[in-house]
């Protein structure tokens, strides 16, 4: 692996909207192709953005919004409003849904292990 390919500025990381989300730009910080074991995400919800309902086979998520509101539901029993310094831990399988609140975009930082990828995300 090359010094460039390890150091960027995160403008030159290209953007995605992942499967069941709505108003979300993504950035891989760490994609699962550098081999470290897991995916590091910057998300970037608009105000109303949403994340669908879904779950993830075989990986835990972690979430630490960085800006904005949201209303998390996690499992059939937490639903919690969060902001900035929130961490969200959410084991395989465990069906969630994220809502953006107000007029601010949310900023998030998200933990995949192992990385989920594309072909991840399990509508619940």
């Amino acid at each position: 692996m090359h010094a460039d390919d390890l150091i960027q500025h995160i403008d030159s990381i290209a953007t995605y909207s992942p499967p069941l989300h709505d108003g979300t730009v993504n950035r891989r910080l760490v994609d699962p192709a550098v081999g470290a074991g897991i995916e590091v995400i910057q998300g970037r919800l608009a105000p109303g953005g949403t994340a669908s309902r879904h779950k993830h086979k075989d990986a835990w998520q972690i979430i630490l919004v960085q800006s904005g509101r949201a209303r998390v539901s996690l499992g059939d029993d937490v639903v919690q409003e969060v902001g900035p310094g929130t961490v969200i831990r959410i084991p395989p399988m465990m069906p969630h849904q994220v809502e953006i609140l107000g007029e601010e975009t949310a900023e998030l930082i998200v933990i995949y292990n192992p990385p989920v990828g594309p072909d991840g995300f399990i509508p619940a």
